[in-house]
């Protein structure tokens, strides 16, 4: 926290009656006192206390990356460049796994200023970073300075922040309620060497962090939820059965990861759809009156983790897939049953099995209601849909399809109507995981006299 010069702004919002009380800190940088986060420092320069929740913060930033002429005015328009979404998990075990997160998504985008012929254009980086259980919530602004030019005040134009980065973060201490929530937003920065603090920057960090606090408070007014968790599983019982998994997981999965892949968004990832498959399992057996744990197949099981987390909880279970991985005989060694095989989704059939999952499973995530509908009466199957196939192994093109929610949604559809038409009743949930693609699918109920199966 920044300790001196320390200015406070009572400000009445007319339309809530919500009250806005911005802390500024504004230094000369003799005095700050940074915060290490993904292994740089940052200076909080100002925070308020919020009522509003992180899809209200997120919605406004949303608007904000597509028209920032509407946060900065003497730009006319914005130009993205690129437009990349990570399928990251924000979480660390210990101080020494932290660093190095990536964000889930990265926005390259090109600020067009109104004065062409005065000022310059600028290219820029927008990152999104989500973390579910520190209820850490950023998005970080850097702007792109060419390999010629010295990052410096001189070389950034007038209408941009003298900084190295600047960074939006929403913090939620308590998440129970979407209404008077204990959160706090607040602007932190990267400052440049030479930087100071003028009084036109004080002026426009400012205005900056009002309009922030006006636009989500003001959207709140009329926000109807978006993502509504827990449709299925009771909040507590998942975030019990999660914290279970990760203290006795985790650990030793990051530090012995032995794929080229990034370890922090697969093992935190994976236990987080472990924790809500094992708290709906637990829910079914209740619901039965039986003891016996549920059998499973994971097609396209991947790096096998999942198969490994439900294996190692007590679940029989297989995990197939086209391709063996390295790490594969970790978990085999301990239990796992990983199998590498090509599946031929038309002709196969798993009768003796209670749920087929689809964890990300590409061009099976089409065919699992099918199998799942062909196996058994009783065979189960929840899906996580990802990339876009079709029945056919080919990329969904969305034929005779009407896009009005995005193509992730329509995709989602697409699925859903694969899942009725094989007799199911599908049921929908949001997964605790920040990322967009954490919609689950589930057929547990099916519709009277609509089984095909043999």
């Amino acid at each position: 926290m920044l300790s001196n010069n320390n200015t406070s702004l009572t400000e009445e919002n007319p339309i809530n009656n919500t009250t806005f009380e911005p802390r500024y800190y504004f230094s000369d940088g003799e005095n700050w006192s940074p915060k290490l986060w993904n292994n740089k420092l940052w200076y909080i320069i100002a925070e308020a206390n919020v009522s509003f929740n992180k899809d209200i913060f997120w919605k406004v930033v949303e608007r904000w990356t597509n028209e920032v002429h509407l946060v900065i005015p003497p730009i006319e328009r914005v130009e993205i460049m690129s437009d990349i979404e990570n399928e990251a998990y924000q979480e660390s075990i210990h101080d020494e796994l932290s660093a190095n997160i990536n964000p889930v998504r990265s926005i390259k985008r090109k600020l067009i200023p109104k004065r062409k012929n005065k000022d310059e254009e600028l290219e820029e980086l927008v990152e999104y970073y989500m973390d579910e259980y520190s209820n850490e919530n950023r998005v970080i602004y850097t702007p792109i300075i060419s390999n010629s030019k010295e990052h410096s005040q001189e070389n950034i134009p007038f209408y941009y922040p003298k900084v190295f980065s600047f960074s939006y973060v929403y913090r939620e201490y308590n998440n129970d309620s979407d209404m008077d929530c204990q959160s706090q937003i607040s602007i932190e920065i990267i400052p440049l060497q030479t930087v100071q603090f003028t009084d036109k920057m004080k002026y426009a960090f400012r205005q900056l962090f009002k309009k922030l606090y006006k636009w989500c408070q003001n959207t709140s007014m009329g926000y109807e939820k978006r993502v509504h968790h827990d449709l299925l599983i009771p909040k507590e019982l998942y975030k019990e059965t999660y914290q279970r998994l990760k203290n006795k997981y985790a650990t030793d999965l990051v530090r012995n990861w032995t794929e080229k892949t990034d370890p922090a968004k697969f093992v935190f990832e994976d236990i987080a759809i472990a924790s809500w498959l094992i708290s709906l399992w637990e829910l079914e057996r209740i619901e039965q009156k039986s003891s016996k744990l549920q059998s499973f197949i994971d097609l396209g099981c991947g790096n096998g983790l999942l198969t490994f987390l439900l294996s190692s909880e007590g679940y029989t279970g297989v995990g197939i897939d086209l391709r063996k991985r390295k790490i594969w005989d970790k978990f085999i060694e301990k239990g796992a049953n990983l199998i590498e095989e090509a599946v031929q989704p038309n002709l196969i059939t798993y009768p003796d099995t209670d749920w087929i999952i689809g964890n990300h499973a590409d061009e099976l995530v089409p065919w699992i209601p099918i199998i799942a509908s062909k196996s058994s009466s009783f065979t189960k199957l929840m899906v996580i849909p990802c990339c876009f196939y079709s029945l056919s192994g080919s990329k969904y093109t969305f034929p005779n399809q009407v896009i009005t929610s995005g193509k992730y949604k329509a995709y989602q559809e697409y699925i859903q109507d694969i899942i009725n038409k094989c007799g199911f009743i599908t049921e929908i949930d949001w997964l605790r995981i920040p990322s967009t693609k954490n919609v689950v699918l589930v057929g547990r109920k099916r519709r009277v006299n609509d089984f095909k199966g043999k």
